[in-house]
């Protein structure tokens, strides 16, 4: 049973959010490319459109903290940190070398932190303290895939998962041995959710998106939470995810059969 809550935000965001936005989001330096990240690195794969979509979530449910999982070299790490001062933000990565170097740059960031370790293990104490989190799911990168783990742990929550399957040939996602970052993980893993949502990609967003390499789907789900606002938001397309999961079909408009 999803909790209802009362929601009083706009669903778009205003001239001054947007332009806070823009600052912070190519304000902040793209470490990733360094390392050789698939689309050059830089905050939420360089994609601003999915910068735009997690603020609405932020501001639509009062996220009280952001949690990172996978932060790599800390690009969205630091972006989220720059985004949001008024929130903590936590981020870990099982690469020592890498949440080690993350650490470091947001050392000038107070509400901000990194550690080690497997995410599975650490989301529980990640998590501790918030009652409404915005958590940004990435630790899908070789073995050990944790992405089904990380999920279980949530509770009530606003899931953001990278590199996720939205069906449109101009979104990559991953796949782990043979299992797709996608809605058939989602609704195996978490029996009881009916839907979820990918962001719309034929939506009118106020930023262009500068990524010109790679751009990643993202998916979205609420958990414990009233889902309603988002299934009449222009940015976000709803995946039922029951019987089966339906991906929206964007050159026709209609869900796929």
């Amino acid at each position: 049973m999803l909790a209802t809550r009362t929601v009083h935000q706009p669903l778009l965001p205003d001239d001054s959010a947007v332009t806070q936005l823009l600052r912070a989001f190519y304000g902040t330096g793209r470490a990733g490319g360094l390392d050789r990240l698939a689309g050059g690195g830089g905050p939420l794969g360089f994609d601003v459109t999915t910068a735009l979509q997690v603020q609405v979530l932020v501001s639509l449910y009062g996220c009280d903290g952001v949690v990172e999982s996978g932060c790599h070299l800390g690009d969205s790490t630091e972006y989220f940190a720059r985004a949001y001062p008024h929130l903590p933000v936590r981020a870990c990565d099982i690469d020592p070398a890498r949440s080690a170097f993350a650490g470091d740059r947001l050392a000038g960031f107070p509400h901000a932190q990194v550690r080690h370790g497997d995410s599975a293990e650490l989301l529980p104490g990640l998590l501790a303290g918030m009652r409404r989190p915005l958590v940004f799911l990435d630790a899908h990168w070789g073995p050990g895939w944790p992405l089904s783990a990380e999920l279980t742990a949530l509770r009530t929550a606003v899931g953001v998962i990278d590199d996720f399957e939205i069906g449109h040939p101009r979104f990559g996602y991953d796949t782990y041995d043979g299992q797709v970052c996608g809605p058939q993980l989602v609704a195996d893993t978490l029996p009881g959710l009916e839907r979820m949502f990918v962001g719309h990609v034929e939506a009118d967003y106020p930023l262009p998106c500068l990524q010109t390499d790679r751009r990643s789907g993202t998916g979205f789900l609420l958990l414990g939470l009233d889902d309603s606002p988002l299934a009449g938001h222009p940015w976000f397309a709803e995946v039922p995810l029951r019987p089966r999961p339906l991906l929206p079909s964007w050159a026709t408009g209609r869900q796929e059969r």
